[in-house]
C-alpha cells in the first residue's frame, strides 16, 4: 500500500518539533506501508519579509526525517486578506507536486492531517486523480475554523466528500456530526505516546541535570506561548497560591512562540504585575528527546488551555509518572479519565485551578497506575487502527 500524506503541520529544519505528533504517527504507519509526505509551505514575497513569517524561506525543500521522505513545496498565501483561498492555492501546489512524483509513486490513498486547508485540497486532488481520501480531525479545524463562514463551508465540504474521517477525540467527532457529517464515517484514532522515550527517571537526578531547584514543588507546563494554551491562567493560579502562603512553588514553562503568535511579552507583564517573577521560570523551546527529563523533574503537570483536540503533553506527562491538573476542554477529559490520573477544572478559572494544583501537590499518587495507563495509548495501536481502515477501504 502506498500513501501520499498531506500535512500543513510537520517538523522541518527550522521548526524541529512542529507537528511532531503527525511525524510520530507516520513513523509507525511506515511499518505497514510506503509513505511520501508533502508539507506545503505558505509563500508570499511581501509577507515573507515580516519577522513572523521570515522562517518560511529557510525551510528546505526536501528532508529525510526519521526515515520519512518529506517534501516542502511552496504555495501562494496572503494571511488574513486571502486566507479563505488557501485551500485552492494549496490544491494547485499539490497538483504540480503530483505531476513530478506519480510515475515513481502511484499512491493508493491520500492521507490529509487537517480538515483545512489540507483536507479541502486533498478532496479536490482525490477527485482529480480518482483516489480515496482520508482526513484527520485534530482540533482547531473543527473548533476554530468553522467560525469563519467561507472556511466553514470548505471544512464541511471536505469532510462530507472524504471517504473516511479519523478523529483524535470523540469531542471532535461530536462537533463534526453537529456540522452534518455522517457519524458512521468517522473513526476514533487518538494520538499516542512513545513510552520508550517518555519514561520516569529519578526526580532529583533530573533536576540536577536541568539546573532546577531541589527544594521547590515544581509545576510543569509545556506548550507554545499562545493565548489558548492558558499560561496566563496558571500564572494567576500561582499568584493566588503565593498569597495563601505557598512560597515553595516553582512554575516551569517549556515552550516558545507558535504559528498562532507569541504571548511571551504579555505573560512577562502579568508576572511583573502580580509580583511572582521568582516563582515562574521560562525554559524556552527544548529538544523533543529531552522533554522526559522536564516531566520527571516536576511534581505535577499543569495544562490550562481553553481548546485542545488531544493534547499529547498529557500522555507524555503520564508516561513519566506525573499526575495532571488540566482544564476540562474538548479532548482533555478523554485523556484524564479517572482521578487516579489527575484532576480536571473548568477553563479560564484561576481560582479553581489554584485549588486543584494545591490539592494535587498534597495528594500521594500511585505512579504505577499512572504509567500503566499511558502504555495503553501507544502510537503502534493507533497506526494499526488506521492501517486496518485503509485495508477495508481498498477492499484488501
Amino acid at each position: 500500500m502506498k500513501i501520499l500524506v498531506i500535512s500543513s503541520m510537520f517538523p522541518n529544519n527550522v521548526q524541529p518539533t512542529f507537528g511532531i505528533f503527525v511525524q510520530q504517527r507516520l513513523v509507525r504507519m511506515s511499518k505497514h506501508c510506503r509513505l511520501k509526505v508533502v508539507n506545503p509551505i505558505p509563500y508570499c514575497p511581501v509577507v515573507g519579509r515580516l519577522k513572523r513569517y521570515a522562517y518560511r524561506a529557510r525551510v528546505k525543500h526536501k528532508l529525510n526525517i526519521d526515515g520519512l521522505e518529506v517534501y516542502y513545496p511552496r504555495f501562494f498565501s496572503i494571511p488574513m486578506i486571502l486566507k479563505p483561498l488557501d485551500g485552492v492555492f494549496y490544491f494547485l501546489c499539490l497538483v504540480l507536486f503530483c505531476r513530478r512524483i506519480r510515475k515513481e509513486f502511484d499512491f493508493d490513498v491520500i492521507d490529509a492531517h487537517l480538515a483545512y486547508p489540507d483536507g479541502f485540497a486533498a478532496v479536490l486532488l482525490g477527485k482529480l486523480l480518482k483516489k480515496p481520501v482520508a482526513i484527520t480531525l485534530r482540533g482547531h479545524d473543527i473548533f476554530e475554523l468553522p467560525q469563519y463562514p467561507i472556511r466553514k463551508r470548505q471544512v464541511v465540504y471536505a469532510l462530507k466528500q472524504a471517504n473516511i474521517v479519523f478523529s483524535v477525540a470523540d469531542a471532535l467527532k461530536r462537533e463534526a456530526v453537529a456540522l452534518g457529517i455522517a457519524g458512521e464515517k468517522i473513526v476514533l484514532a487518538t494520538n499516542g505516546v512513545d513510552t520508550r522515550l517518555f519514561h520516569p527517571i529519578d526526580k532529583l537526578v533530573a533536576r540536577e541535570e536541568l539546573g532546577l531547584p531541589r527544594d521547590k514543588r515544581i509545576i510543569l507546563s509545556v506548550g507554545h506561548l499562545v493565548v489558548r494554551k492558558g499560561f496566563q491562567h496558571i500564572i494567576r493560579a500561582i499568584s493566588i497560591l503565593a498569597e495563601q502562603g505557598r512560597g515553595d512553588l516553582q512554575l516551569v514553562i517549556v515552550g516558545a512562540a507558535g504559528i498562532e503568535g507569541d504571548y511571551k511579552a504579555r505573560l512577562d507583564e502579568l508576572i511583573n504585575r502580580l509580583g511572582v517573577k521568582d516563582a515562574v521560570y521560562f525554559a524556552g523551546r527544548r529538544p523533543y528527546d529531552e522533554l522526559y527529563k522536564w516531566y520527571s523533574a516536576a511534581d505535577i503537570f499543569g495544562l490550562a488551555s481553553s481548546k485542545e483536540g488531544w493534547a499529547n503533553v498529557l500522555l507524555e506527562a503520564l508516561a513519566c509518572g506525573k499526575p495532571v491538573v488540566a482544564t476540562r476542554a474538548w479532548g482533555n477529559s478523554e485523556v484524564i479519565t479517572a482521578e487516579d490520573l489527575g484532576l480536571l477544572v473548568e477553563p479560564e478559572n484561576p481560582t479553581a485551578l489554584a485549588f486543584s494544583l494545591d490539592k494535587a501537590l498534597q495528594r500521594k499518587w500511585n505512579t504505577d497506575i499512572i504509567t500503566a495507563y499511558s502504555i495503553q495509548h501507544s502510537w503502534e495501536r493507533t497506526a494499526g487502527i488506521i492501517y486496518g481502515e485503509y485495508k477495508k477501504m481498498l477492499g484488501n
